[in-house]
């Protein structure tokens, strides 16, 4: 007898006589159906994920209350079920889950062996995430009989390794395809293209409306000034357009330390009108020597030719200017609704300056 049967019917004999987990039924949405251990509780994501050449996944875990507050969630269990496209490549297969997130300290291979039709790989390590540090395994399970992947996060103290195995055992012989889901594989293969011309068709609308609205002869990084707002496009390191609108500027108290400067107020919530504004306040200052632009909201610093224009003229380093800008992302995140026109900024100035005039954008 071979060593890979031996192995698998050492696992059956641990499924029929081991405390092993209690399994049930769940559905992978309409495409198939598997056994799991109860004690992994929730689906991260509802329904498939193609967000991954070559598979459909479909995540569930279950995670701590108190060492989840911090940075990210920590799981007790993450359980990751793939099923392969037919045409799946060996390099999709080694891949892991694109939202697998355990990392481990001390992490070693310590078991790689035959599982049924395919293979099961299991990994151990201190599991840190936020402040947590637990012993954990990692099983890795790759099945092209059954086009199956299946990556599992399991603290030690909530399951043996050898309940693990068997578990993972019955995963496998449990796994039913209901349908073959071609729709999703054709489009999910279709995505590199229909990303591509979306791609285009976004950069396509933002060129049309700088040519009608700022200027037919806009160039890359030469900023053009409409109606006291500075636009500036950009390609590098993606396509990007910016629009700022100088305030004026707010002097120093001769008392005032580095935290005390002058400062945007933090946007207010959303009963009040600013807090629905598109842009946001910035700063320029000078400090150690030289003129610096912040921005308090995480958004972009003025454009290299925006910040040229800002640069020309008289300076007083006992004043911090301000700023009023917003930044599109042409391709990465931006609805339709932003490339169409730039209205949607010129709309709130109005109000952006009549804020500024009365004080209120900035505190005392």
């Amino acid at each position: 007898m071979s060593l890979a049967s031996t192995f698998t019917l050492s696992v059956f004999a641990m499924f029929g006589f081991s405390a092993q987990p209690r399994m049930s039924e769940r559905a992978l949405a309409d495409i198939a159906v598997i056994r799991m251990p109860r004690m992994v509780k929730d689906e991260i994501y509802k329904g498939i994920r193609l967000d991954q050449p070559g598979r459909i996944t479909f995540s569930f875990g279950t995670t701590y209350f108190w060492a989840s507050f911090g940075s990210s969630q920590a799981y007790k269990h993450q359980l990751f079920i793939a099923l392969m496209a037919p045409d799946a490549t060996e390099a999709e297969y080694r891949e892991h889950p694109r939202n697998w997130s355990p990392s481990y300290d001390q992490r070693r291979e310590i078991r790689r062996s035959a599982l049924g039709s395919g293979s099961l790989t299991v990994h151990e390590g201190i599991y840190t995430q936020n402040a947590l540090k637990e012993p954990a395994y990692a099983l890795s399970y790759v099945d092209r009989t059954r086009r199956l992947h299946i990556a599992w996060h399991a603290v030690k103290k909530e399951i043996t390794l050898e309940d693990a195995i068997a578990a993972m055992q019955a995963m496998v012989s449990s796994f039913r395809l209901k349908r073959e889901p071609t729709a999703e594989w054709t489009e999910m293969r279709d995505m590199p293209r229909a990303d591509a011309e979306n791609r285009l068709r976004k950069r396509t609308l933002m060129a049309e409306t700088l040519r009608r609205e700022v200027s037919p002869a806009m160039q890359e990084g030469k900023p053009v000034l409409k109606d006291g707002v500075y636009i500036e496009w950009t390609t590098d390191p993606e396509p990007r357009v910016q629009l700022l609108l100088p305030l004026g500027r707010v002097r120093i108290p001769a008392n005032a330390t580095p935290v005390t400067r002058p400062r945007p107020v933090p946007k207010p919530n959303d009963g009040d009108p600013a807090a629905h504004w598109a842009g946001t306040v910035g700063w320029r200052e000078h400090v150690d020597g030289e003129w610096t632009a912040s921005n308090r909201e995480n958004a972009y610093l003025p454009f290299p030719g925006i910040s040229a224009e800002l640069a020309k003229g008289e300076h007083d380093p006992a004043f911090v200017e301000f700023y009023y800008s917003a930044t599109i992302r042409v391709e990465e995140g931006a609805d339709d609704q932003w490339l169409v026109t730039l209205q949607w900024f010129f709309d709130d100035l109005p109000a952006v300056r009549k804020a500024w005039t009365a004080g209120r954008l900035t505190r005392p």
